[in-house]
């Protein structure tokens, strides 16, 4: 009878001993469908969603989501900061309907408070596609602003101007473009696909006013 109890016990033991060691050891799965993960702080901050096309959010400013129907056609991710305020995003999409394409991806980092100021853009519509790099300035002040109690984004706060563009452009030019605070373009390095380069100097108008090719 000792011998069937200590058995007992000894199997007691071991079968304690591995639920502890399963309970200690974090979960794995191999396969997760969902429709949206948000990640947040301890606290409860909210610091990055990922999302399907269908519930991708709007904008955040401090913990308050802001409406935007504008974003309703791409799936993706949005970055938070510490204080639960969107600072950039990854997003992508691309269909074909009626033999049209409609295609793209862009990942962005924005200046606090404000719009990006750094993007990596590619777009296709089928006959044209584009992949860049884009530098932009943002103003310091905030786009976001209180009414009634409830975030929204300021009225006329998409301010500040494209700096640099650098890729190829939808003529399949390779291009770098330096612009003015007013996203004027100024100096434009370009080399065609067929293999014709020039640097170009522009005016306030967009008209090149010196233009430097390979025999100059």
């Amino acid at each position: 009878m000792a011998y069937w109890q200590g058995l007992v016990t000894g199997a007691a033991l071991v079968g304690m001993a591995v639920t502890l060691v399963a309970a200690a050891r974090p979960g794995t799965m191999k396969t997760l469908d969902v429709e949206r993960i948000n990640i947040r702080e301890p606290d409860g901050t909210l610091r990055m969603v990922i999302s399907g096309r269908d519930r991708f959010p709007g904008a955040f400013h401090k913990g308050q989501e802001i409406d935007r129907p504008d974003r309703r056609f791409p799936a993706g991710m949005l970055f938070l900061n510490d204080e639960g305020t969107e600072n950039g995003g990854l997003i992508w999409a691309g269909k074909s309907e009626s033999g049209k394409t409609n295609a793209g991806a862009s990942l962005t980092f924005d200046r606090y408070e404000n719009d990006q100021t750094l993007q990596l853009l590619q777009t296709d519509n089928g006959e044209r596609d584009m992949a860049a790099v884009i530098i932009s300035d943002r103003p310091g002040e905030s786009m976001f602003e209180s009414k009634d109690g409830k975030a929204a984004v300021r009225e006329g706060s998409a301010g500040g101007a494209p700096r640099l563009f650098l890729g190829k452009s939808r003529d399949r030019a390779s291009v770098l473009m330096l612009q003015d605070g007013s996203g004027l373009p100024r100096m434009m390095l370009r080399v065609e696909k067929d293999g014709t380069s020039a640097i170009d100097f522009l005016d306030d108008k967009g008209a090149v006013i010196r233009s430097i090719g390979p025999d100059a």
